[in-house]
């Protein structure tokens, strides 16, 4: 409904008073008063105006979805995320211990550094001093724990099986001679490690024992004890087979080699489980 006055001032009460007279849609613009015509003073309101309240509705809306749009994308994202049945990845604010002293005697070298909260120092360990003899401890049960892994792994023929058990089971000595650390889930030597353990096989020392024929390097992949066994022993014979394929293909190493999936273990480190996530690479000689 629109809004008009009437301008006959002379001669119109309604016009004298200044009132304002409502006018219908349709209906003739006549005073009532005197019949004169009447001045529009106020238009009938839009359509538009209902829509105003909706076009803020709207806005509003849409920038609430703008902002939590990508809050809500992380969250769909955690719910869908899946959860790996292999080694379990781990979360600590605490830095990387200092590696302990190996069980084979002698404070470990370490060939670079920049260790990673939760992980194993990334860099390939050597003992200050190889020590092969049964005599001790330590060295006697990694064979004996050998022994065992090949017993039980069932993707090697019985033939090779034989060989790589006598193998160790004649040997007159065994001992550690390198520690390579994987992060959690992988199982391919990264690069940096790989060029470490070109340099490490290039020792004196190592050549020495690469110059007998008749020594057997024994190459035992581990994963940590967290998550699904199956899964993990896949993992350590993928760690070990990728480190056997390393030392043949890339460093030239000729002597006759195995590896063993050792499984998900506590043998490295039984507090420190992301510290088991490693290959060894043992020596045997006859």
């Amino acid at each position: 409904m629109s809004v008009a006055k009437c301008q006959n001032y002379s001669g119109c009460l309604l016009a004298y008073r200044g009132e304002e007279i409502p006018v219908t849609p349709g209906e003739a613009m006549v005073c009532p008063e005197c019949g004169k015509q009447l001045t529009m003073v106020k238009p009938p309101p839009s359509k538009l105006w209902g829509l105003i309240p909706w076009l803020v509705l709207i806005i509003i809306l849409a920038a609430v979805v703008w902002v939590g749009l990508p809050y809500a994308s992380q969250w769909i994202a955690k719910l869908q995320k899946p959860t790996t049945s292999g080694e379990a990845e781990t979360d600590s604010s605490e830095p990387a211990a200092t590696p302990a002293p190996h069980p084979t005697g002698g404070t470990p070298k370490v060939t670079a550094a920049s260790p990673t909260p939760s992980e194993p120092p990334l860099t390939v360990i050597v003992p200050e001093h190889i020590e092969t003899s049964l005599s001790k401890a330590e060295n006697q049960k990694a064979r004996d724990e050998v022994l065992k892994r090949i017993d039980l792994m069932p993707t090697i023929s019985d033939t090779n099986k034989d060989k790589l058990y006598n193998s160790v089971e004649r040997a007159r000595s065994m001992g550690l001679v390198l520690t390579i650390p994987f992060p959690s889930g992988k199982n391919i030597i990264g690069p940096t490690e790989l060029q470490q353990l070109k340099s490490e096989l290039d020792r004196p020392e190592m050549k020495k024992l690469r110059d007998d024929p008749t020594a057997v390097f024994v190459i035992l992949g581990y994963a940590d004890p967290k998550g699904d066994e199956k899964k993990n022993l896949d993992i350590s014979q993928k760690r070990a087979d990728s480190v056997l394929d390393a030392m043949r293909d890339k460093c030239g190493v000729a002597n006759v080699m195995h590896s063993v999936a050792m499984g998900g273990q506590k043998l490295i480190d039984a507090k420190n489980l992301e510290k088991n996530r490693v290959v060894e690479v043992w020596v045997a000689q006859p």
